[in-house]
């Protein structure tokens, strides 16, 4: 029953899509510490990348035995022992300032708080998948 639970509810992608956002989160917090850096280039993943390699693991039903949904590496992300590992790219649609820095605080605050609302609404997803088991294990509502 638990197998059930597990293994046909949204928890594998649940559980990939927090790695992916955390890790593109410390790419983005990075991105605003080194904002007024001379010559620093901020750098980012596109999230439509990995959602795409989400929908054809989702698509493909690739679970492995340990309960994880299985990716094919892409251009911008891959999961190596549990740990989404980015490779990212410069973001080069600002002007470029006379000290080299191309940044935008506008722009990199928008990555960072999309980023942390699609963290929140993911990790409500998973407690409530989590309550359901829960909820399941003592039998009563």
């Amino acid at each position: 029953m638990i197998d059930g639970l597990l293994g046909n509810s949204s928890l594998p992608a649940l559980e990939r899509s927090l790695q992916f956002m955390g890790a593109r989160q410390k790419l983005l917090v990075g991105n605003i510490a080194n904002a007024e850096t001379p010559g620093f280039r901020p750098v980012d993943v596109d999230p439509r990348v990995f959602q795409g390699a989400l929908r054809e693991a989702l698509d493909a039903d690739e679970i492995d035995a340990q309960g994880s949904l299985s990716f094919e590496d892409s251009s911008a992300v891959s999961f190596g022992n549990g740990i989404a590992e980015l490779k990212p790219e410069i973001l080069g649609d600002n002007i470029m300032f006379h000290d080299g820095n191309d940044r935008s605080m506008e722009r990199l605050m928008q990555r960072l708080s999309e980023n942390v609302y699609a963290f929140r609404a993911a990790s409500q997803l998973i407690r409530g998948q989590f309550d359901l088991i829960n909820t399941a294990i003592r039998e009563r509502p």
